[in-house]
């Protein structure tokens, strides 16, 4: 009989997962199952740069792990004739900081060009104190999202749009649950280590003139995409409120054009409110429940936090190994199906 899995959430995670364990388990029979599809999901609002972000005490070596993976994926899309359907693109500049606390570009290695800003360079930033040169990847998430759920349901995964409050409403007829719904395992798995980062950016703005332009800062992203900018934004921790607020829509604006005066004449055309999930630590593990007179395995992956993009290909092939490993399968041809994805 064929396995039957389900995956929880349509996020950037959830999706990559459904994908990933669809091509390492072709017999599978896979449903995704979520309150929220693209173009409303909390992915679609990410700026898309790649870098690790407000990961808490998630283990250093873990996050460089995942972080590679899915740079790499990434970086093949954008030298690949996909780029353009998934707009996805190379991208170099200035990152700028106030007080960069010590180790925390851990990563470093891992991206091309990576050098601090002379002395020089510097003098154009006046409120900054440090800043590094490097050259990342970004993609447009939602785009991104739209090639991998035609990916999905082309090789025969099905969708549900449904809002579950239980998982026994859910878990009776399969056999594995993976968990991406981020904010939601607090109802669904009583996890109170889950907690919101209310962030609001001015998602597409117009670029002033043709030239490329990409910044990040603890607290504002001009992030570049193929014809518009995304700027901002705010990290505030707690805040549950996923409305636009017009006085962080002025105070973000009103802080890029200070940065950076050539925004000025730029026309922001669309502003973004909604939750990063967050967690103390990444949860990327599975847990064996008891629902209906069974056993089933639940594999859990939420807790990216500001990196979701830049984690969710790493955490989707852990999430395959342990989807493999459940149905039995040998350590050594898990590795083997693994490294294909």
């Amino acid at each position: 009989m064929a396995p039957r899995i389900l995956v929880l959430g349509a996020g950037i995670n959830g999706l990559s997962s459904a994908v990933c364990v669809q091509q390492a388990c072709p017999l599978a029979q896979v449903q995704l199952v979520a309150e929220h599809f693209s173009p409303d999901t909390t992915s679609d609002g990410a700026g898309g740069s790649w870098g690790p972000y407000l990961l808490g005490d998630t283990d250093q070596e873990l996050i460089l792990r995942l972080s590679e993976i899915t740079y790499n994926h990434l970086l093949r899309l954008a030298n690949s004739s996909l780029a353009g359907v998934v707009k996805a693109q190379k991208i170099s500049g200035y990152h700028l900081y106030r007080n960069l606390p010590a180790g925390r570009q851990f990563w470093r290695h891992l991206v091309a060009g990576f050098r601090q800003l002379t002395d020089e360079e510097m003098k154009q930033y006046p409120l900054f104190d440090s800043g590094t040169f490097y050259t990342a990847v970004t993609v447009d998430v939602t785009p991104y999202l739209s090639w991998l759920m035609k990916r999905f349901k082309a090789c025969g995964g099905t969708t549900r749009q449904a809002r579950v409050d239980n998982i026994e409403e859910v878990a009776a007829d399969f056999d594995i649950v993976i968990n991406c719904t981020g904010l939601a395992s607090r109802r669904l798995f009583n996890d109170d280590d889950v907690f919101p980062i209310r962030g609001q950016v001015w998602k597409k703005v117009k670029k002033p003139n043709p030239a490329v332009l990409f910044c990040f800062l603890p607290a504002l992203t001009n992030g570049s995409r193929v014809e518009y900018l995304t700027v901002g934004g705010t990290s505030q921790v707690g805040d549950w409120n996923t409305r636009v607020d017009p006085a962080d829509s002025a105070a973000i604006w009103n802080k890029a054009v200070t940065i950076f005066p050539m925004l000025k004449h730029a026309t922001p055309l669309e502003v973004w409110a909604g939750l990063r999930p967050a967690r103390k630590s990444l949860r990327l593990e599975m847990q064996a429940i008891e629902t209906h007179g069974r056993s089933i395995k639940v594999i859990h992956n939420y807790g990216h936090s500001g990196s979701g993009i830049t984690l969710h290909w790493g955490c989707a092939l852990e999430v395959t190994a342990m989807v493999l490993e459940a149905l039995g399968t040998e350590k050594e041809h898990i590795k083997r199906v693994v490294s294909r994805l």
